[in-house]
């Protein structure tokens, strides 16, 4: 008997000795979200404008040319259900909030909680972002390890990563994600039939979704901060391949909060004639030039003396 528990140790001892190791790595190096929470934290006092949304706003809101001191909470694949959830967790400690800015993708809305996007951010977001995260059940044993959160492939390739550039933080200062500086390589019209397909919930039930705008939007009311909602800009083709049903109805839904609330301003940019293709990582996500031109836009929007107080 002795002699099996020996080897079924022995067994085990590697798997404990990565397992630590990884749990290290994960606690130890900043991540983009911890780097997020350390830096939003450090600048209440400072931030007027908070973005909010997925990689859209990630990639395509550089706080560099606001007009305001602006701060890009926003992350890969983050939802709705999260922007509330930062929302709630700092408008309190942001004494000179102005404008809170929200992207609204094709998919936003319609997009559920704790499907496989959520599956392990949902973790980095409770660990690393200090959240309260309700679809964590507080008997999964992920939300006491984050070595347990991704494929163990994942975990060593982002090792990798931190060992070649010693660093896996891919924002700035002020949360901008800086990985997309020019193009993929593949061609935008190849890219967008993937895309699309990708991207395609077939959900047209949005009141889940609105009901958090909703709560956004009206505390945002309360302490006299405008909301803007922002469509950014798409590639042609990508949008072709869209269900323009859904298109209407993310449009009408927006317009109707922004004439529902005075402090709500929709800023559709989806097919702006200013858009190139020069514009485009990919085809839903602008690179650093693209950036930089629809965040002097958008700024100037928020910028007009009509939109203050």
């Amino acid at each position: 008997m002795m002699v099996f528990i020996k080897k079924i140790f022995l067994f085990l001892l590697p798997l404990l000795f990565i397992w630590v190791a990884l749990e290290c790595f994960y606690r130890t190096v900043e991540s983009n979200y911890s780097y997020k929470h350390k830096m939003i934290s450090n600048s209440y006092n400072d931030i007027e404008t908070l973005v909010l949304g997925d990689s859209h706003a990630f990639f395509g809101i550089n706080p560099e040319f606001m007009d305001t001191k602006t701060f890009n909470v926003s992350n890969i694949s983050q939802s709705l259900y999260f922007d509330q959830l930062l929302f709630d967790k700092h408008v309190d400690s942001l004494p000179n909030l102005k404008n809170v800015v929200i992207t609204i993708g094709y998919y936003s809305l319609s997009q559920l909680e704790n499907t496989k996007e959520d599956r392990w951010r949902k973790y980095f977001y409770h660990h690393q972002m200090e959240l309260d995260v309700p679809i964590i059940n507080p008997l999964d044993v992920r939300k006491y390890s984050l070595a347990l959160t991704r494929r163990f492939d994942k975990s060593i390739t982002l090792l990798h990563d931190y060992m070649y550039k010693g660093t896996i933080v891919g924002c700035d200062n002020w949360g901008w994600g800086t990985y997309y500086k020019s193009t993929n390589n593949i061609p935008l019209v190849e890219g967008s039939r993937a895309t699309a397909k990708r991207h395609e919930d077939f959900l047209m039930d949005f009141d889940e979704n609105l009901v958090r705008l909703q709560s956004i939007i009206a505390y945002c009311k309360k302490i006299k901060c405008n909301v803007y909602l922002v469509d950014m800009p798409v590639y042609n083709e990508y949008l072709k391949l869209l269900n323009p049903s859904k298109l209407e109805k993310i449009t009408n839904s927006c317009k109707d909060l922004a004439s529902h609330y005075k402090n709500v301003t929709y800023i559709n940019l989806r097919e702006d004639i200013r858009i190139e293709d020069t514009d485009f990582y990919d085809p839903d996500h602008l690179n650093h030039k693209g950036a930089k031109k629809y965040t002097k836009i958008i700024n100037q929007i928020i910028s007009d003396p009509k939109n203050e107080g």
